[in-house]
C-alpha cells in the first residue's frame, strides 16, 4: 500500500513540517503575509473539497459552515498571546499550533485521498463527504481567524 503513494506527498509533508516548525519560534510578520497564507489555504480547501466532491451546493455549504465555526469560535482561541507592535509588523510568540494546524489538513487531504484511492464505500457517503468538508472548512478557518486576529491587533 505505501509503495503506492507518490515520492511527493512525503516532499509535501516535509515541507510542512518545516514550515511548522518556523512557527514554533518568536518571529516579526506583518499581518498582510499571515491573512495572505490563509487565503491561499482557504482557496486550497475550497478546491479541495470541489475536487474531491464535485461543484455540488451540499459539500460547499458544509466547507463554509466549518469555516465560519472557525471564524467565529476560534478567533479568540487561536488568537495569538503576547502580541507585540513593530511599526507595522507584529511579534509574534512561537507556538505550535500552526504545525498542528497544518499536520491536521495534510493528514485529513491524504485520508480522503486514501479512502478515495482504495474504493472505500463510505468515502462517497453523504455524512462523510459532509463530515470531511466542514473539518476542511473548520482547519482552514483556523488559520484565518489566527491571521485575522493578528491582523485586528496590528490595527490597533
Amino acid at each position: 500500500m505505501w509503495s503506492h503513494i507518490p515520492v511527493w506527498v512525503f516532499a509535501i509533508l516535509l515541507g510542512l513540517i518545516a514550515i511548522g516548525l518556523r512557527q514554533t519560534r518568536t518571529r516579526v510578520v506583518k499581518p498582510t503575509v499571515l491573512v495572505s497564507v490563509a487565503a491561499g489555504l482557504l482557496v486550497y480547501s475550497a478546491w479541495g473539497v470541489t475536487s474531491a466532491f464535485g461543484m455540488q451546493w451540499a459539500p460547499l455549504l458544509a466547507w463554509a459552515v466549518g469555516l465560519s465555526a472557525a471564524l467565529v469560535g476560534l478567533m479568540r482561541w487561536v488568537a495569538p498571546q503576547g502580541l507585540v507592535r513593530q511599526g507595522r509588523a507584529v511579534q509574534v510568540p512561537g507556538s505550535w499550533l500552526p504545525m498542528a494546524l497544518l499536520l491536521s489538513i495534510f493528514l485529513a487531504k491524504f485520508a480522503l485521498g486514501m479512502a478515495h484511492g482504495l474504493g472505500a464505500s463510505f468515502a462517497h457517503a453523504t455524512w462523510f463527504v459532509l463530515l470531511a468538508s466542514a473539518v476542511f472548512g473548520l482547519l482552514s478557518g483556523s488559520f484565518a481567524a489566527r491571521a485575522w486576529a493578528v491582523r485586528r491587533f496590528a490595527r490597533g
